[in-house]
């Protein structure tokens, strides 16, 4: 997965050059994926559109971001907005209140770590902060939670399935797609993706890992945004976010083995989950890989 470089989006990475279980590539320039572009430059801009071709950006985040954060109007480019989950989905019942605040608690985390530093700073750092200063507060348990409530809820499962639908109805050109940090909702969207493609799951996740590397200054910002020198303990602090924050590849072995656990497969959940059959494979491997 090749890193793209660009002076205002992070995580760009063009998924081109994987490799598939039967030796098939996927093709350069078609699929990629990066944190919210509201920073981009017209640079950055040129060489989306010029030297990348694309041609469809599908932006994951919620209203909130979109509105405080917009995308550049491209010229010659398509966006739409299909939103992993919505602000208003914790009055849809869909989560019990007990999930509703792990949801509420996670979403701060990705304002913080898309560099949403507005008037929402300082209730995002406090809330963040106390979740991590709770007794034994583990944070493989709370990523894994999230990836559980994530994967089951059913508003999540429909906005996965329209992700899958603009890849299979493509035409031609390059398909971004982004949420705030390029890690979390780009980076599940980009892991079923490409086991659709065919590429084996140990790829997958040294993949994934790759954005972790990319990730390291903006973590450390987050850190002592959320722990400076004054706060007693900071340094353990520190230590427990970073297990958050930084991308790291037992989060994704954990959306795998929670996939497993509650629908058998990854190839179930695809099928029955996200609605993605035989002939929606058959199609994503015609367009995506050579």
């Amino acid at each position: 997965m090749g890193k793209i470089t660009l002076q205002g989006v992070k995580n760009a990475r063009d998924l081109g050059g994987i490799l598939t279980a039967d030796g098939r590539e996927i093709r350069k320039k078609r699929l990629l994926k990066c944190g919210q572009l509201s920073e981009a430059t017209q640079k950055d801009i040129e060489i989306l559109r010029e030297e990348y071709g694309v041609k469809l950006i599908v932006d994951l985040r919620t209203e909130g971001e979109r509105k405080a954060y917009p995308d550049p109007e491209i010229r010659g480019v398509s966006n739409i907005w299909n939103p992993i989950f919505k602000e208003d989905i914790q009055g849809a019942g869909v989560f019990t209140p007990g999930e509703k605040e792990i949801l509420e608690k996670h979403l701060k985390s990705l304002f913080i770590l898309s560099h949403r530093f507005d008037s929402m700073e300082e209730e995002a750092v406090k809330d963040v902060r106390e979740m991590i200063q709770e007794k034994e507060f583990d944070p493989e348990v709370y990523m894994a939670r999230m990836y559980h409530k994530f994967l089951n809820n059913q508003v999540v499962q429909k906005q996965i399935k329209q992700f899958f639908a603009m890849l299979v109805n493509r035409r031609g050109g390059a398909v971004l797609w982004h949420c705030g940090a390029g890690k979390d909702r780009s980076g599940i969207c980009a892991a079923l993706l490409l086991y659709a493609l065919g590429v084996p799951k140990e790829t997958i996740i040294e993949n994934y890992a790759l954005t972790a590397e990319s990730s390291e200054d903006t973590v450390d910002y987050i850190l002592e945004k959320l722990f400076p020198a004054d706060v007693p303990g900071n340094e353990e602090y520190q230590s427990l976010a970073r297990r958050i924050f930084g991308a790291k590849t037992c989060y994704i072995e954990e959306f795998f083995r929670a996939i497993e656990k509650d629908f058998i497969s990854v190839d179930n959940y695809l099928q029955k989950a996200v609605e993605l059959h035989v002939d929606n494979i058959v199609r994503l491997k015609t367009l995506y890989l050579k």
